[in-house]
């Protein structure tokens, strides 16, 4: 049994590191955007927790998980693009 916990905290710490990882990309993304420079790595890895602590309470609110409201604001934003 303690494989299993030791597999599944594994597990869970790599989802969150590719969702920081995501949260960091397009925090580059929209940086680059709008032509601003990037932070120091600190400074984008204490922003992107901040906005994953947001999309995680947005999601906990509309009852939904994270990958829900991911998909559906990229769908929004590729919708915008072709406008």
């Amino acid at each position: 049994m303690n494989q299993i916990k030791t597999l599944a905290k594994g597990l869970l710490d790599r989802l969150h590191q590719g969702e920081l990882d995501l949260a960091k990309s397009i925090l580059r993304w929209k940086l680059r955007k709008e032509g601003r420079a990037e932070p120091p790595d600190k400074e984008l890895e204490a922003a992107a927790a901040n906005l994953l602590a947001e999309a995680r309470e947005i999601a906990r609110r509309r009852g939904k998980s994270l990958y829900e409201i991911l998909k559906e604001e990229a769908k929004g934003l590729f919708r915008s693009k072709d406008s």
